[in-house]
């Protein structure tokens, strides 16, 4: 698509054994109990963009615990380390909120000896107090030239088509000009519209990124 994205989606690709390639992870991956499966949208999206990071940026290589040397990640692999990142960005009874997934992810990274920073952009339930486009354009302009992926919380997707409510999804590409943005949600790759979802969500949400130039790891 037109417009910025993140340097290299190929490294979302994961095979699983029947040959098949996944976009990013699918939170149905997770094992039983069922709640991790329904629920699970928040973690799954950290260990998709924690994946990439550790691939994409020398300083956040230590995030990621299985070798990410190959182009593509079989499936069983990307499993493991979805389940070792779950009891830090861990959903609870009523989700994951921006707060709770920004503790977690910066949990589970110091756990590694990274110590994260982040920046949050909330789209509130009241239309008028939201930003505007532009706002919006300029924080995932940010990220996505640094080469980070961003998590975006929908908590009512304003009828927007292939996009579901109350979910994290990963963002790595947006097109100013149209509105729409590519997401990473379930092993799959979807342009949704972005501006439409501004302008209809009844409850809003966030985007949240890592901040690259603020990240330090600390001497050993």
């Amino acid at each position: 698509m037109a417009g910025i994205g993140i340097d290299s989606p190929k490294f979302f690709e994961i095979m699983d054994s029947d040959g098949r390639i996944w976009i990013g992870g699918d939170q149905h991956w997770f094992p039983p109990p069922e709640f991790h499966k329904e629920a699970a949208c928040g973690p799954t999206t950290c260990t998709n963009i924690f994946a990439y990071l550790s691939r994409v940026h020398p300083a956040f290589k230590a995030l990621c615990t299985f070798d990410a040397a190959n182009d593509i990640v079989d499936q069983t692999t990307f499993i493991k380390y979805m389940k070792e990142i779950y009891p830090f960005v861990k959903p609870g009874p009523i989700g994951l909120m921006p707060e709770e997934y920004i503790k977690g992810a910066s949990d589970y990274a110091a756990s590694k000896g990274i110590s994260l920073q982040f920046s949050r952009l909330t789209i509130p339930a009241a239309r008028s107090k939201r930003p505007s486009r532009d706002a919006v354009a300029r924080f995932l302009h940010t990220a996505l030239e640094a080469n980070i992926p961003v998590a975006f919380l929908n908590l009512s997707s304003g009828r927007v088509k292939n996009l579901d409510s109350y979910h994290w999804v990963t963002l790595i590409a947006y097109d100013e000009s149209s509105g729409i943005c590519r997401i990473v949600d379930n092993g799959r790759a979807l342009d949704v519209s972005l501006a439409q979802w501004l302008q209809r969500s009844a409850m809003g949400g966030a985007f949240v990124s890592c901040d690259l130039h603020a990240n330090k790891i600390p001497a050993f």
